[in-house]
């Protein structure tokens, strides 16, 4: 119901509080001057000598009817302020009150319902304890002060006592006062309560939103990584093969043959890689269609790749020191990756170069490290730094975000001799929960 009022002076042009608040003004005017003159209209001579009054006392004249009209109207308009500054705005109400009390005949008390709309204003929009003591003292400040301007008359028109008249007054305008201070404290505690929930609902629909763009970039960053690695890897070697291909096609046909059939076979891989990894990004009903996914790389997978490496022409020798223990599938995943773009990258820039891997099982990690003798390429790049023509410095990016996935580091850098080294170190799981930690680090790359 308020909404649709708010629409509708929207829509007639009285779109802000302010002047909100002066057509509530204007309409607390015509009301409390048409109250007044059904008022005047009850009180009449016959009504005071049935008080015990005497009959004159309630006549008034021309220029105080106009007058009291007068301070209706100002008491109305003060509304204006009721939300910048409800207080004041009791005030004004309140001198215009006692301004009423001099105008009316004695024997009517007339409260403007402008006192009850201010009263109300400065519960709903002001502090509870200004609230409270605010109202109070206004329906104090109005009938002492209404005695000392008239209500000594009006007591011995009525025949009644002072103390008794002051007692009832008070009681009545506490109850006018507080009850209105009292409506309005609680309209604005649940127009506050209501907006704290509309406050909270959006900022969790913010954080809702920012965990899913989070949830995006990372499945991204991880999607990034898996068509690096497969794709440099691969494409690298058959770059490499149709290089060898091209000078030997007129001198050795034989091995250009031999060649072409290394590429194509290195094709066909490549774009089977590149389809699981894709399948990624399907939704559940076509990455059904394509089949079951392979299962991901492992240590046990190392010596394919090595042999894959020496196949496209690359001179690999291995090492390996320390009794081996079981690593996590994440952690290795994240071997088998490292290795694979440091091959790749060994094969890019430094061709012609021996790759040296060494893997160490140590007492509280595995420590993987490739390195080349290589020199720094013709285009200022050192060998193996990790950046291609197509993404350049990603696969450093992408071998260090995976170490620190497994709790790992990765150092590489250039060796004092122009080679470079790529270093992993990959933490030994603990004895206890490390078949959970696996499980979840499982679960957590599907």
């Amino acid at each position: 119901m308020v909404d649709a009022l708010h629409r509708r002076l929207d829509a007639i042009g009285i779109r802000t509080p302010t002047a909100r608040d002066a057509l509530l003004g204007a309409v607390t005017a015509v009301l409390s001057l048409l109250l007044l003159f059904a008022v005047m209209r009850a009180v009449s001579p016959e009504l005071a000598a049935a008080l015990g009054a005497p009959a004159g006392i309630v006549d008034m004249t021309a220029a105080r009817y106009a007058a009291a009209g007068a301070v209706l109207v100002l008491q109305a308009m003060a509304l204006t302020w009721r939300r910048r500054n409800p207080l004041a705005c009791l005030g004004v109400i309140l001198v215009g009150q006692l301004g009423l009390a001099v105008l009316l005949p004695p024997i009517v008390s007339f409260q403007a319902p402008a006192g009850i709309v201010a009263a109300y204003s400065l519960g709903a929009y002001g502090p509870r304890r200004t609230a409270l003591w605010g109202t109070g003292g206004a329906a104090l400040v109005q009938v002492l002060g209404g005695w000392v301007v008239g209500g000594t008359e009006a007591a011995e028109a009525l025949g009644t006592t002072m103390g008794t008249e002051i007692w009832g007054s008070l009681v009545s305008a506490l109850v006018i006062y507080l009850g209105a201070a009292l409506v309005g404290a609680y309209v604005g505690a649940r127009r506050e309560l209501l907006a704290g929930l509309r406050a909270q609902v959006a900022q969790a629909e913010r954080e809702r939103e920012a965990l899913a763009a989070r949830t995006v970039l990372e499945e991204r960053g991880r999607i990034a990584r898996e068509l690096h690695d497969v794709a440099a890897h691969h494409l690298s070697g058959i770059v490499v093969q149709a290089s060898a291909a091209e000078l030997l096609v007129d001198r050795d046909p034989a091995r250009a043959k031999e060649s072409m059939r290394w590429i194509r076979a290195q094709g066909r891989e490549t774009l089977d890689n590149l389809r699981l990894v894709v399948g990624i990004l399907r939704d559940s009903v076509e990455t059904a269609e394509l089949g079951p996914s392979s299962p991901q790389p492992t240590l046990d997978d190392v010596p394919e790749l090595v042999e894959l490496a020496r196949s496209s022409g690359a001179r690999v020798r291995e090492t390996s020191t320390g009794e081996p223990f079981p690593v996590s599938p994440t952690a290795q995943l994240t071997v088998y990756r490292v290795l694979q773009e440091a091959l790749s990258n060994a094969r890019r820039h430094a061709p012609a170069s021996p790759v040296d891997i060494a893997t160490e099982y140590g007492e509280d990690s595995l420590v993987v490290t490739v390195r080349n003798a290589g020199p720094p390429d013709e285009g200022g790049v050192t060998a193996g730094s990790g950046q291609s023509e197509a993404l350049p410095g990603h696969g450093l990016i992408g071998m260090r975000e995976r170490a620190e996935f497994v709790g790992g580091t990765l150092d590489a850098g250039p060796t004092p001799r122009g080679g470079w080294r790529v270093r992993l170190a990959v933490p030994r799981p603990a004895a206890a929960g490390g078949g959970a930690a696996a499980a979840a680090s499982t679960e957590a790359l599907r």
